[in-house]
């Protein structure tokens, strides 16, 4: 059958998970890999429920997306579903990241970006029997820039291989901009596009952080305290993810105080705080 791939999300966006996903574009309604066959494209669903089957999905320090392959109990194989995650390039198909929570609502998916296999590895998880087993982790890179001109793309990935970690510390805004921004080629290799991960998740966080000067971008008050470096303390904050960590793009990042910081994941208006910093953010990229 022939397969297509005209498929558009966008970045931020809640959809409905059966209406606006599968009814449209097929695959399985259920569980947390879906292949559908007329379209070429893989759709992965990550949950902050996940753990009751013993999925733990998260961003690592260097901006890998470790994301936990598919099989509720026993050790889980490469077949099917998580073989078509490993072989997604090969087979010509993109892959799209949505995150599901309570908050969003039920039955509704955030569309994170879009993702590629970098690599994987066995740990050794409960399953949701609650008996140990091992699972496959899958490392991915999540690319929530969006639409880059081509022109922009290949400059701004030259620039990850000639700078080094203090380099980056370095950068002007404009030049940190650009690198938050880079996207991997169609040709590049896992190892190539793990060192664009890990570059693009400092570039972004001097970025935001250098953005704002010292104050917070929430309350608008002064950083509470300097680091042992000198430099105020403030935190970056991922709008569109359920937790930090990992490369994302500028727009979608704001510097804040701790204070600011725990009332967007804990306050009991904390979607409402979180939207105002969205709109925030607007202005400060605009």
């Amino acid at each position: 059958m022939q397969t297509h791939n005209t498929i558009l999300f966008e970045i931020g966006r809640t959809y409905n998970r059966r209406q606006e996903i599968h009814q449209p574009y097929g695959g399985q309604q259920q569980g947390g890999i879906s292949t559908p066959s007329r379209f070429a494209a893989i759709f992965l669903f990550t949950s902050d429920s996940g753990h009751v089957h013993g999925y733990r999905d998260a961003y690592r320090k260097d901006g890998v997306f470790c994301y936990t392959g598919e099989g509720q109990q026993g050790d889980m194989t490469m077949i099917g579903s998580n073989k078509a995650l490993r072989d997604h390039e090969l087979l010509g198909k993109a892959v799209y990241l949505f995150e599901a929570s309570k908050t969003i609502g039920k039955g509704k998916v955030r569309y994170v970006g879009e993702a590629s296999y970098l690599g994987h590895h066995v740990e050794e998880r409960l399953d949701t029997s609650g008996v140990s087993r091992l699972a496959i982790i899958f490392e991915l890179a999540v690319d929530s820039t969006g639409p880059t001109p081509a022109n922009s793309q290949s400059d701004a990935e030259g620039m990850y291989s000639a700078t080094t970690a203090t380099q980056i510390d370095r950068m002007s805004l404009e030049e940190l901009r650009q690198l938050a921004k880079a996207k991997a080629s169609q040709g590049s290799t896992p190892s190539q596009r793990v060192t664009l991960v890990r570059k693009r998740s400092q570039a972004i966080r001097m970025y935001v952080l250098k953005r704002a000067n010292g104050q917070c971008e929430g309350c608008a008050e002064q950083a509470p305290f300097l680091t042992k470096t000198k430099a105020p303390y403030l935190e970056p904050h991922h709008t569109l993810r359920l937790a930090d960590g990992g490369p994302d793009a500028p727009e979608h990042v704001i510097a804040l105080c701790p204070n600011c910081h725990r009332r967007a994941h804990y306050a009991d208006n904390s979607i409402e705080f979180n939207l105002s910093l969205i709109e925030k953010l607007a202005v400060l990229e605009a």
